[in-house]
Formats: C-alpha cells, structure tokens, sequence
C-alpha cells in the first residue's frame, strides 16, 4: 500500500491544496479562548437587544409619560 506523502515546495510554504486537506485540531487553551470570544459576542448582543428595545419603547412612548395618573 502506498504512502500519503505530503508535497512541500520548501520547508515553511505549504500549496494551498495541501493546506485544504491537513485537519488541525484546537488545543485545550484554544478552545478556552474560543469559549469565551463566542460568550463575550452573545453577552454584548444580548445588551444590545436591551438597550435598543429600551430606546425603541422610549421613542414611541415619549408623549405619553407626562399623561400618566399613577406615575411617580
């Protein structure tokens, strides 16, 4: 049986081909950053929704906060 030998121009540069076909897992620390990139970016779309709700609630109900009976 033949063996799958992996063509290099020179010692550092890799053909895109071959580059396509290499699997490269992420390491323990890796995936920790991972984690926590995806986790900051759904925090700060969570806080975006928030805040853009509140905006959207106060622009539409503006003229109707000084008509209020039980507000404070």
């Amino acid at each position: 049986m033949p063996e799958k030998r992996i063509c290099r121009v020179n010692s550092r540069v890799l053909a895109p081909s071959v580059l396509l076909k290499r699997v490269v897992q992420a390491t323990f620390f890796q995936k920790v950053i991972i984690c926590a990139v995806a986790g900051f970016l759904a925090a700060s779309l969570i806080q975006w929704a928030k805040v853009f709700v509140e905006g959207a609630d106060d622009a539409l109900n503006k003229g109707y906060k000084h008509h209020a009976v039980m507000g404070p």
